[in-house]
């Protein structure tokens, strides 16, 4: 995957995002997939069911009753490293307050315009490979010869 930037406009907003280098890409999925799989879970997502597709109430009330007050700012400061938003660093303290300040919905639409471009469609690709997974599991093995 190339590292060049992808642009966005989110609420009249230029979002500048650079996917994340891979170790910061395998602790975000980390971290991610323990509140988002089982939010997608309990808001009743299909196996081949795109996150798109879903009822976006259901996921967000799903994660909100899973989300740590305390460590949410931390998780979220960290989905947006390497983006800025009209050319400003999205992370520093005094742009993301003043900016995001009665915003949220820019904010959650730019989250996830983060993911796409980290994870493409993460979650039907997880749901493919866990079926076929499962497929495997349950066919019959043959001796070696």
């Amino acid at each position: 995957m190339s590292r060049d930037p992808q642009k966005h406009i989110v609420n009249g907003h230029e979002w500048e995002i650079y996917p994340w280098d891979a170790m910061h890409g395998l602790r975000m999925q980390a971290r991610l997939a323990k509140l988002i799989g089982p939010a997608i879970g309990e808001a009743g997502g299909s196996d081949k069911q795109s996150l798109m597709e879903m009822d976006v109430g259901a996921v967000i009330g799903a994660l909100v009753e899973r989300v740590d007050a305390q460590e949410t700012p931390q998780l979220i400061r960290d989905m947006l490293h390497g983006t800025s938003v009209d050319g400003q660093d999205v992370s520093m303290d005094k742009f993301f307050n003043e900016h995001f300040a009665g915003n949220y919905a820019e904010l959650y639409e730019g989250l996830a315009h983060i993911v796409r471009v980290n994870f493409g469609d993460l979650f039907t690709m997880a749901a493919s490979i866990g079926s076929s997974m499962g497929a495997a599991d349950s066919s019959p093995t043959s001796p070696e010869s």
